[in-house]
């Protein structure tokens, strides 16, 4: 085998994995696709929550950094459902 084939070969082979892997992506279900972004956005909730609530029993601050990390942590699960929902127009 010559080094052309050899390379035209590996060229086809990773255009099949492509095609594979773009069909794969477009089979994506909508159910999943509103938990996904359902789950990140509880996720982003949750963890700035407990910081809050940590970083209130630390300090002896009771509602002042839950009510903070709530508000940052609803801004970030708003970011990432809205970055989720920007991919998938994209395709």
């Amino acid at each position: 085998m010559e080094l052309k084939e050899i390379k035209s070969k590996i060229k086809k082979m990773k255009s099949d994995i492509n095609e594979k892997n773009e069909n794969d992506q477009k089979r994506v279900s909508p159910l999943g696709v509103a938990m996904k972004m359902g789950t990140e956005f509880v996720a982003a909730v949750f963890v700035a929550s407990f910081i809050g609530i940590y970083i209130d029993k630390w300090l002896e601050t009771t509602p002042l950094f839950i009510l903070i990390f709530f508000v940052v942590g609803s801004a970030a699960g708003i970011l990432n459902v809205v970055r989720s929902s920007k991919m998938i127009n994209k395709d």
